[in-house]
């Protein structure tokens, strides 16, 4: 089974790295390794929109992959949401792409300037539906928002946050989700909730517990890796 797995920053694998051995350099933090006699890619792909899209376009398109497992950061819309836990992001959209700021905020499909069921929207939402195998089941689930910048209240993407009433707010998840479905690879985001909307300025890099449960994870995911298929 070929899988990709994606990061932003190479901190939050760098304990799980330390147990592989390098095959090949890929490209620019893009490399394979060797793990318990299975190759596997992994791809670093920094922060920041369209540098980060070239990076994710540029692996998947050159290897067809069978899972990308993407470990990204979010944070908490909801004060339900705990945080420094991982949770599964199963659907995503764009807040940021329009015209106009908070409550007189409006999107690209709003203005028309896109089909809202344009393949593979559904009202705006990329919906996730590669099947979730039993090795995630103990996720929470969880609706997500992305945007460029990330907020520190929901006034500031009033108009955006009420299309879908998501629990996390990240940089990525819809930018890999988009990419994915349109080059048919099959997607499993779990994202670290590093904090509450509010105090995201206080929060914004990955801590090692953070590290310590994206390593585990990573590690029991390819020991299941047949049910994945």
């Amino acid at each position: 089974m070929d899988i990709l797995i994606v990061t932003e920053t190479f901190d939050v694998l760098k304990k799980f790295i330390s147990k592989l051995e390098l095959e090949e350099n890929l490209g620019q933090n893009y490399a394979r390794f060797t793990y318990k006699d299975q190759f596997l890619d992994i791809l670093i792909s920094g922060y920041g929109g369209s540098m980060s899209v070239y990076s994710y376009t540029q692996a998947i398109t050159k290897n067809k992959y069978d899972l990308v497992l993407h470990f990204g950061q979010c944070y908490a819309l909801k004060d339900q949401l705990e945080k420094d836990q991982l949770v599964c992001i199963i659907d995503d959209y764009f807040g940021d792409i329009g015209i106009g700021e908070e409550s007189n905020f409006a999107s690209v499909f709003d203005l028309q300037l896109r089909n809202k069921n344009e393949v593979p929207f559904k009202n705006e939402i990329l919906e996730n539906d590669t099947l979730i195998p039993e090795v995630f089941s103990d996720f929470r689930k969880v609706s997500g928002i992305t945007c460029n910048a990330i907020p520190t209240n929901l006034n500031s993407i009033a108009n955006a946050y009420i299309k879908n009433y998501p629990d996390v707010i990240s940089r990525e998840g819809a930018n890999l989700l988009y990419i994915c479905q349109k080059e048919n690879v099959k997607l499993i985001q779990l994202f670290y909730v590093l904090e509450n909307i509010e105090n995201a300025q206080f929060k914004i890099t990955p801590d090692e517990p953070m590290v310590k449960v994206v390593s585990e994870t990573i590690e029991e995911v390819l020991n299941e890796s047949v049910m994945l298929t």
